[in-house]
């Protein structure tokens, strides 16, 4: 019996490849290659189809020829390691003419049958030594799940808007010697999904505006998420989860406000939800007008520190305000970097930011001048007795905005050697808020 389906899978090279992720569904055709009743294809890791089985491995294969139909309910399994994989890969690649695209190489998958069935020669047949263990399978749920989240909310740059937070907190305890934790963790949560709210945002709009659809040159920091072009989500599914985690944020935000004094957090979270829903959401599209730069500035800088801040003392000070200043600028500088690789797409969608009016090359002197001034102004606030002397052990972060720096200037119109630039910048942001935040909790103490 298994010899005449193996016969038929030998006798055809091409088949149609079902696989799925939550709602959203994909159907590819490509070729394939048998070994007995285990099937081999490759393709692109960033094609919907490499995605979804990541994430799902069941898939659902129909192979046809004149007078058979075969379908082949299998168990994908993205192959690393394999005696034959140079091999595989060359003779499938040739087939389906496949290339690496930028920093996406090409996967070879291996898929084991679960059942096979051939009306025409009446065959159904299941495979239970094939079945992964119940145990097995749900963790790889979890996994696939907290996978599928983790990119989509992108959390390193999650993390930057948390650290803006802590330094909110720690100017603080600095002038005031002051720490409520309750406080501070509702903060930390709450900023983290408003970040979570407006990436989910902005990739819902740019899908509808399709400027990720017609951006070729990805990063692993720019360019979306593309869990909507790979058809992981729908993308209902994202403005669904946009919309409950700004109505998770608001509900802490509201909760902050009435247990202090005054209606600052209304206002600031007001402010905050507006700027980041309107990002690229139409119809203000805040991006298109060259004013995103100062939009992220002004609600990852000021809003979140000052607001971080005033959770705390419940008073107005010009101190966190200051500081804002610096933690603003550097997130600001993370959005300014990753625009380089977007640039054609961006300007084919009509994101009029200042790196598509300049161009990369003068931009390239913008983002210099801006994360030196950064460090000046570090210098000049420790000068003025704003900030302790201590917080210089933030100018240990130049290792890595200075690495930025270099390679932003000698590559700035290339968008794959432009990655370590990006890399470095979120560094910088971090590691300068963890020792900035450090070294104002040490002066209080001492």
């Amino acid at each position: 019996m298994f010899e005449q389906v193996e016969i038929l899978l030998k006798e055809n090279n091409r088949f149609l490849i079902s696989s799925c992720s939550y709602s959203s569904s994909d159907l590819t055709n490509c070729s394939y290659v048998s070994d007995g009743l285990d099937l081999y294809f490759a393709n692109v890791e960033n094609t919907s189809v490499i995605q979804q089985i990541s994430f799902n491995p069941k898939v659902v294969v129909s192979v046809s020829s004149d007078s058979e139909e075969l379908t082949y309910y299998g168990y994908a399994e993205i192959i690393q390691e394999h005696p034959e994989k140079e091999k595989l890969l060359k003779k499938l690649s040739k087939s389906d003419k496949l290339k690496p695209e930028g920093i996406f190489g090409i996967a070879l998958v291996r898929i084991k049958p679960l059942e096979i069935v051939v009306p025409q020669l009446k065959i159904k047949e299941r495979f239970p030594d094939n079945e992964p263990s119940v145990v097995k399978e749900i963790f790889r749920s979890f996994l696939g799940t907290l996978k599928i989240w983790t990119n989509a909310v992108r959390l390193p740059f999650v993390s930057v808007s948390v650290g803006a937070v802590l330094v909110g907190a720690a100017v603080a305890f600095f002038e005031l010697g002051i720490f409520n934790w309750l406080n501070f963790f509702l903060t930390f949560f709450g900023i983290a999904i408003f970040h979570i709210c407006a990436d989910l945002f902005n990739d819902f709009f740019d899908h509808v505006l399709g400027s990720d659809e017609i951006n070729a040159k990805l990063t692993p920091f720019s360019g979306g998420s593309r869990f909507i072009q790979n058809r992981i989500f729908t993308p209902t599914r994202v403005l669904l989860g946009a919309i409950i985690s700004l109505l998770a944020c608001a509900a802490i935000g509201f909760y902050l406000n009435f247990s202090i004094q005054g209606n600052v957090i209304v206002y600031i979270g007001l402010a905050g939800a507006f700027l980041g829903v309107f990002y690229v959401g139409v119809p203000f599209k805040i991006l298109h007008y060259g004013l995103g730069e100062l939009a992220i500035f002004l609600s990852f800088g000021p809003a979140i520190v000052f607001g971080s801040y005033y959770v705390q003392a419940e008073q107005f000070s010009w101190i966190p305000i200051a500081t804002s200043v610096l933690i603003g600028l550097l997130i600001a500088l993370i959005l300014f970097i990753n625009q380089f690789p977007d640039y054609e797409a961006d300007k084919a969608s009509g994101k009029k930011h200042w790196v598509v009016r300049l161009g990369r090359e003068k931009s390239t002197y913008i983002y210099i001048s801006f994360m030196s001034l950064v460090y000046v102004l570090l210098i000049l606030f420790v000068a003025l007795r704003i900030l302790p002397l201590l917080s210089l052990i933030a100018l240990i972060s130049l290792f890595f905005s200075i690495k930025a720096i270099i390679t932003t200037k000698k590559h700035y119109d290339n968008y794959l050697a432009m990655i370590p630039a990006q890399a470095m910048t979120i560094l910088t942001c971090l590691s300068f808020s963890l020792l900035l935040a450090i070294s104002l909790f040490i002066s209080y103490l001492f």
